[in-house]
């Protein structure tokens, strides 16, 4: 399975560091793709795109801050998509204290005659792996 621009699924790191050091520096590939390094500051982001199948891909990254570094297995499949919440990204943010995964959970409203529903997305960050 490569990684493609088209309508699928989307993995995505997000820097959220505060504090002193706030520059993350980062690689991921996987079995077919190799991102090279990047680096990105507090608020930037990078996602990929790429179409699922019946299997997983399996996405290995290494984060380095001034905080530490972590090694960690970032898995892209359908079962993915229930811990990440109702959309199809997956959204892993690095922080002061470690890496977390971004879970959205959708809250449903109506006014009070019914006539009129909305959707809001609420996020719930869960760590994953704090620095080493």
């Amino acid at each position: 399975m490569t990684v493609t621009h088209s309508h699928g699924f989307q993995l995505e790191i997000r820097n959220e560091l505060s504090g002193r050091y706030r520059r993350l520096v980062y690689k991921c590939w996987s079995r077919h793709n190799d991102f090279g390094w990047r680096e990105n500051w507090p608020y930037q982001h990078k996602d990929w795109s790429f179409a699922m199948s019946l299997f997983h891909t399996f996405f290995h990254c290494n984060f380095h801050t001034g905080y530490g570094r972590v090694d960690k297995q970032l898995v892209a499949a359908w079962e993915m998509k229930d811990q990440c919440g109702d959309r199809e990204k997956c959204t892993w943010v690095v922080k002061k204290d470690g890496l977390y995964l971004r879970r959205w959970k959708t809250n449903f409203f109506s006014n009070k005659y019914g006539n009129e529903r909305w959707n809001e997305y609420v996020q719930h960050d869960v760590l994953q792996s704090p620095w080493s």
